[in-house]
């Protein structure tokens, strides 16, 4: 992240941007994931025995973790083939990846009894295909776990932006508010169970510190960075 880029940024979409970062995307530490983990890491233990799925999952951060929680089974997905190269150096063999975009997922209906999808969102132009696909693959009673960059920092001045090779690229987004994230799931047959929009903490704070950032850390305060949201499938 950025609070704002040169105008020689390189300015990417999402599969390009992860096609250049995946090789080094897992090396520099990132305060807002380390927020999300903080955040949700408490309830990684909570499906134990589920079919579980990761949709953008990535280089396997949240796959490395739930493998140790007892999960019936375990799958991946990301439309990036980098991402998940990365991710099968690092997963157990039992765990599945999956190459698809999470609009058109290759899994039966009902396949999953949770589904999370961390910061993935912002590069759906769709929520309401997105909200579809999933609940098609979700049980009914099943979970939908949802976490992104919180919508208010654009008004900070952030971009999605990352370095390589001593250049700044900008990943493209797609902006949407929470409700209409609510709306799109509760017209797919979800409910809305918990919200929440953590602030950076001194937890945070030390990795800010250690990059020599602390000035963005300082100007966002107590102010909303991310956002998670659980949803329920209801039964039919």
């Amino acid at each position: 992240m950025s609070r704002s880029a040169p105008q020689n940024v390189e300015r990417l979409d999402a599969q390009q941007a992860y096609a250049c970062w995946a090789s080094t995307y897992d090396e520099t530490p990132n305060p807002l994931l380390a927020l999300e983990e903080r955040s949700l890491g408490p309830m990684t233990n909570s499906f134990f025995a589920q079919d579980f799925v990761e949709l953008g999952c990535g280089t396997g951060r949240w796959l490395r973790r739930l493998e140790a929680t007892g999960l019936r089974s375990l799958t991946g997905v990301d439309i990036s083939d980098a991402m998940l190269a990365e991710a099968e150096k690092k997963c157990l063999p039992s765990t599945s990846l999956i190459h698809s975009d999470c609009t058109a997922i290759p899994l039966h209906n009902r396949a999953a009894d949770c589904i999370l999808a961390s910061f993935l969102l912002s590069y759906v132009q769709d929520l309401r295909k997105f909200a579809e696909e999933a609940t098609r693959i979700l049980r009914p009673g099943g979970t939908i776990i949802v976490s992104d960059l919180h919508p208010n920092t654009s008004s900070y001045g952030w971009r999605r932006t990352f370095s390589k090779a001593g250049s700044l690229f900008e990943i493209a987004t797609f902006r949407y508010t929470l409700p209409e994230l609510v709306n799109a799931m509760r017209a797919a047959g979800c409910t809305l169970e918990v919200m929440q929009e953590p602030c950076f903490g001194e937890e945070e704070a030390v990795i800010f510190r250690q990059n020599d950032m602390l000035d963005h850390f300082r100007n966002v305060g107590s102010l909303p960075v991310i956002y998670w949201a659980l949803f329920s499938l209801g039964e039919s």
